[in-house]
């Protein structure tokens, strides 16, 4: 007689059924009870990482103090202890030499750290592009000594503090980056 598990029989419309003829459409499905009416939802895409800004923003004031002291560092090494004259940056503030390379090399972290944070909000890799826009800008400031008629020592020295500011730039946001960015497990 009737299966009690099979109300309908062997015609189950809650079920799918395989096509009988290639090519042939199968017949139609209807939703289980209680699921009428429901139209699934489209997944959202994959979710974006997410970044701890007080820790990161941390680690961003960090790496300016430190490439101020390397500017710093820089600019007393060559002009005092070697006597090399580096090609100073603009002095805003007027406390010569030595406060000017303190002062681009806090200005080159701070402004990549927030280029980094914005490439996080909108980028789909920001380490990659904030590496390329670290490392395109660190060779433009090396090389802008050498425009006009410069000393070609002088011009080198100040080429190579712009390369290990890059570096230094690029290193340790990257790295404060790995460590304030939550990315989502990927799901299978």
């Amino acid at each position: 007689m009737s299966d009690p598990q099979r109300p309908y029989g062997a015609q189950d419309p809650t079920q799918r059924q395989e096509p009988v003829h290639p090519g042939e459409q199968p017949p139609s499905v209807f939703p289980p009870p209680g699921q009428a009416g429901r139209v699934p939802a489209e997944p959202a895409g994959p979710p974006r990482p997410r970044l701890d800004a007080g820790r990161y923003w941390a680690g961003a004031a960090a790496t300016v103090l430190v490439c101020a002291l390397i500017g710093f560092a820089a600019s007393v090494i060559f002009d005092e202890v070697f006597d090399i004259g580096l090609y100073a940056p603009p002095d805003a503030i007027g406390m010569g030499d030595d406060a000017s390379w303190a002062g681009a090399g806090a200005i080159f972290a701070l402004l990549a750290a927030v280029v980094l944070h914005l490439l996080v909000v909108v980028a789909p890799r920001p380490d990659m592009f904030f590496r390329w826009l670290v490392g395109l800008t660190a060779v433009i400031l090396a090389v802008l000594p050498f425009t006009g008629n410069p000393d070609p020592l002088a011009g080198a020295m100040t080429a190579l503090v712009w390369i290990i500011l890059g570096i230094a730039v690029a290193s340790m946001l990257g790295s404060v980056l790995g460590r304030t960015l939550n990315r989502p497990a990927e799901t299978m």
